[in-house]
């Protein structure tokens, strides 16, 4: 079999487009003999799929895998009826553990994502009750975004009815896809996947809950706190930055090779559905290249994303600008919304009004984004971290809110509703102190005349006179009560507007919490930072209509609809202020000073003022003319941005009536820190120090300076660490430091070598500058260091002009120092076969007779007269996988080959030193290891892969790292009894 399949692969074995070859052709031979449909889904490769993927750099193929097989495992297992297909169940259980670890290309992530669906299946089988809260729950209750939300995660046509079994099969692809995070949300996010991982009896409690009420609810010491369910599952990929330029070769890959942005222009009709796949691409190609040579781009060079390029090209679609777009999105609510959520409809264009076409374009745009972002994100995975991370802002005063300080509710502040309030409520008290000023007078006036009654009466001459002193006593004295009792009533209700203002301020108070929330918003684009420089939360506005339905609850997103939702909230406030005892002698009062109110917000002065107050409190520059310049703003009343407190999430979450307890410090380097989280871990409570010892995988959530991540004290050399007796700076000095540097430092590259670094360099450099680039550093020649190497290109990249574009080096020194760890050290195609056949013989795991048949495959295979000089380290382990793969006939198994082989080729110096791989960064791919970087001889925090075979610097940490920024510090929460939820 395996000679059949080298008769298709016309290649050496040293070359690196050897290992795909034979990747695609042993997964052709072998899967028609997969009967079962779980050995089928499991064993699923989605070869040109992922090439795809991979090519167009947008979305993550093992994302998408994954993504793809844990949505049609979910639908297998949950029946029709409902319920867990037991032997389904026993069967996927088998397949999984079958079909582990895949031996592929860059299939090393897929491992982990396999890992966490098998431990979930057996976690399935084995507890009852994960079950029995699988069965509890049931399809939303009349709510329209929970019912999206299910068909965006199970792929299901619009106009599908949502069932009980629809939303436990969400539920349980939501358990079973593995969760990453993609924005600013890492406050959540950690502690997200901690509960997904080890308290999935919680994140099935969560779903049930959120499908039923539309919200999420905690109760601290009595205190409530409720979110509502997120209305967004997030922008997935769609953000991510790409460079381009007007004049760009698209024969090269590229996003228009993107299989989401493909899914997404068909399924909304800007590409016709009917046409060849291939035809679909070559029409996606020319959509993508008539946008991008249009972009409004000074020197042809401009950094962009595909929600950016999916967006102009259905504007052109629909014959719309966004300047069309922004004009609509400002009419009155009622006017915009209505419409939204229908299909797509074929007439457009000059045959329909530009009203109906933005409805067209706003409805087409946010399908073809969930479309695009469900080929590799579980929409429901997404919506629960998502609601989770609300929890960060929860304030049980209003006074805290951002809101708040945008409204200018004291008496003093200018321009606010406080203002005028007060005036609204002076001039009635002045009016009323008149009053009581009137009436006082006649009722001296009336006093005196009563005294002078009374003497008279004492001294009238007749009857007659008696008889009219006493009529004219008693009206008077009529008129005197009358006119007392109004004035007493007067100066009562003097009194009462005295004390109105405070009032109606505190049942103001009382009332925004009731109309109004803070919540997480993952769409927020206000937020901008570098891929690995975590951004601040976004948290936007909520209104609420005073309904309980969480579904009509609404976000508000600009200044009209911040300002609709102000006038809705004191027109309904006066409702309730009427209906109440306490206020029903002002109902009337209440109309005038409502309608005061709401002509104030209408008006611009208040617009600018709360502008101007948002500036002031967040210590943000202030803005001329605000409403003309609404894109400079950094704090608006109605959206802002925050670090995301991961304490109040642990706090209110995991219901803990004080702030989860951290060890904390600043460092200087590497080391330290390296030192310091070895150190947090002695110290952690021995209860927590066995949970780490029974699972390797077991999380302690820590948080960098700007990032929230899980720490990972069960990993082998970790652990070794944290129970060895020995001084923790010796240990690591000893032990991994000065091994390492050694190693590098042991390394001298001659001539051929760097002309092979160089060739491998070359695929991070632009097309246009690579003549230049390999003639440059071909003419290197001599022999040198590794470090003197690498100084060498960077410092001659950066003061070369034909070597930069855009005013930045044609590669960097993270992508120099990255390329080294993955090349390093080379294998001489002489030592080839000997190398391989040592990594063989150490994997015990593999029969004699299956070492033989690779050992002398390598041996037929290598030493053509084509082949490379060299194999890079990477290379070399890529080759044992390529053997294994022909003599197994199998390119996935139940045993980590790819673990063992980078384990053997690190030990036995074919590879660079194993990384101390420390944490889960909550990224799709990278763990945070500890290097000694080749580049430079120095220890530094890397991303790597858990192989150690792929890495780069974390540069953009520089200044957390190196002692320059002390605030704020590096922490580690080592009782991870607070961060777990009982559900008894």
């Amino acid at each position: 079999m395996s000679d059949n399949i080298l008769s298709e692969i016309n290649l050496p074995l040293e070359d690196p487009r050897f290992y795909a070859e034979v990747h695609r052709a042993v997964y052709q031979a072998g899967k028609n003999r997969r009967r079962l449909e779980v050995d089928q889904l499991f064993g699923k490769e989605y070869t040109k799929l992922s090439q795809q993927l991979d090519i167009s750099f947008l979305q993550e193929s093992c994302s998408v895998r994954n993504q793809l097989k844990t949505r049609r495992l979910a639908r297998l297992l949950i029946n029709d009826e409902g319920f867990l297909d037991k032997k389904t169940l026993e069967e996927a259980l088998k397949a999984a553990k079958k079909f582990v670890y895949p031996l592929g290309p860059d299939r090393q992530y897929d491992a982990v994502r396999n890992e966490h669906i098998l431990k979930s299946l057996q976690y399935l089988q084995d507890n009852p009750k994960i079950e029995r809260q699988l069965l509890l729950i049931t399809r939303p209750n009349m709510h329209k975004i929970a019912e999206q939300i299910i068909r965006d995660t199970l792929q299901l046509p619009q106009k599908t009815m949502i069932t009980d079994v629809h939303a436990r099969q969400a539920a349980l692809a939501a358990w079973l896809c593995y969760l990453r995070q993609n924005v600013g949300s890492c406050f959540a996010t950690a502690p997200a996947i901690i509960v997904q991982g080890e308290q999935p009896e919680v994140l099935l409690k969560d779903i049930q809950e959120m499908f039923a009420t539309g919200r999420l609810r905690r109760v601290v010491e009595g205190e409530e706190y409720a979110v509502p369910i997120s209305y967004s599952w997030g922008a997935g990929e769609l953000r991510k930055i790409f460079l381009f330029s007007q004049n760009m070769n698209f024969d090269e890959p590229g996003i228009w090779s993107s299989p989401g942005l493909l899914r997404a222009l068909v399924n909304v009709g800007a590409i016709d559905e009917r046409l060849h796949l291939n035809d679909q691409f070559v029409v996606l190609k020319e959509l993508i290249k008539a946008v991008l040579e249009t972009w409004d781009a000074p020197g042809g060079w401009f950094y962009a994303n595909a929600e950016q390029v999916l967006e102009k090209i259905l504007l052109r679609y629909f014959e719309l600008i966004k300047e069309d777009v922004e004009e609509f999105l400002l009419r009155p609510k009622g006017i915009v919304h209505d419409s939204l959520m229908m299909h797509v409809v074929k007439e457009r264009g000059a045959s329909a009004g530009k009203s109906d076409r933005c409805r067209q374009f706003l409805s087409a745009f946010e399908q073809a984004k969930n479309h695009f972002k469900s080929l590799s994100e579980n929409a429901l995975l997404k919506t629960w971290e998502f609601t989770l991370a609300s929890f960060a802002e929860t304030k049980a005063q209003f006074t805290k809110w951002n809101l708040y300080s945008s409204l200018g509710l004291k008496p003093e502040d200018a321009g606010g509703i406080g203002p005028r309030l007060y005036e609204v409520i002076n001039r009635l008290l002045e009016e009323c102190n008149e009053k009581v000023g009137r009436y006082q007078e006649e009722y001296e006036v009336l006093y005196n005349q009563l005294q002078y009654l009374r003497r008279r009466s004492r001294s009238v001459g007749s009857e007659k006179d008696a008889q009219w002193v006493r009529i004219e006593y008693q009206s008077k004295a009529n008129e005197f009560y009358s006119i007392e009792a109004l004035r007493d009533k007067w100066h009562m209700k003097a009194r009462r507007y005295s004390q109105l203002y405070d009032v109606l301020i505190d049942w103001y108070y009382r009332l925004f919490p009731e109309y109004f929330q803070e919540v997480y918003d993952p769409d927020i684009q206000e937020v901008t930072s570098g891929p690995y420089d975590d951004s601040p939360a976004g948290f936007r506005l909520l209104y609420k209509y005073g309904r309980s339905n969480t579904s009509q609850w609404a976000l508000i997103h600009n200044h009209t609809e911040f300002i609709d939702a102000l006038v809705s909230f004191f027109t309904a406030a006066e409702r309730e202020l009427s209906a109440s005892d306490e206020m029903k002698e002002f109902e009337g009062d209440l109309a005038e000073i409502t309608t005061r109110i709401v002509t104030h917000i209408r008006s611009e002065e208040f617009l600018e003022s709360a502008f101007h107050r948002m500036a002031h409190v967040h210590g943000a520059p202030i803005v001329r003319d605000p409403l003309k310049n609404m894109e400079k703003i950094q704090k608006k009343p109605w959206v802002y941005t925050s670090g995301g407190a991961i304490t109040t999430l642990i706090s209110c979450y995991f219901r803990l009536g004080e702030k989860p307890k951290d060890l904390s410090r600043w460092v200087e380097n590497a080391m330290e820190l390296m030192i310091f989280l070895i150190d947090c871990v002695k110290e952690a409570p021995q209860q927590v120090l066995d949970e780490v010892l029974a699972e390797e995988n077991k999380s302690f959530l820590m948080h960098s300076p700007t990032h929230a991540f899980l720490l990972k004290p069960g990993f082998p050399d970790f652990r070794e660490g944290w129970k060895s007796s020995d001084y923790t700076f010796s240990w690591v000095r000893d032990r991994y430091v000065k091994p390492a540097e050694d190693f590098v430092r042991s390394i001298y590259l001659d001539d051929e070598k760097m002309k092979f670094i160089v060739d491998e360099l070359m695929e991070y450099v632009h097309p246009n500058i690579r003549p230049y680039f390999k003639q440059t550093f071909y003419a290197i020649g001599g022999s040198m260091s590794v470090q003197d190497f690498r100084y060498h290109m960077v410092d001659t990249i950066e003061v070369t002009r034909g070597l930069q574009i855009g005013g930045r080096g044609c590669i960097s020194a993270q992508q120099i120092d990255s390329v080294l760890f993955s090349t390093l050290p080379l294998t001489p195609s002489y030592q080839l076969v000997k190398r391989v056949e040592r990594i063989i013989e150490r994997l015990v795991e593999l029969t004699d007779e299956e070492k033989k048949q690779s050992i002398s495959l390598c041996e037929q295979l290598s030493g053509k007269i084509s082949a490379p000089k060299f194999v890079s380290a990477k290379g070399l382990q890529e080759i044992v996988r390529s053997l294994m793969m022909l003599v197994k006939l199998e390119t996935t198994g139940s045993v980590n080959y790819p673990k063992l082989i980078a384990e053997i080729a690190q030990q036995e110096g074919f590879a660079l030193p194993k990384p101390f791989v420390f944490a889960d960064t909550n990224w799709v791919k990278n763990y945070f290891s500890f290097v000694v970087n080749p580049g430079n001889g120095n220890l530094e925090l890397w991303r790597t892969d858990d192989l150690g075979i792929v890495g780069e610097p974390m540069s953009e940490w520089k200044g957390w790292i190196d002692g320059t920024r002390k605030k704020p510090d590096w922490g580690v929460f080592n009782r991870t009894y607070e961060y777990r939820l009982s559900l008894e």
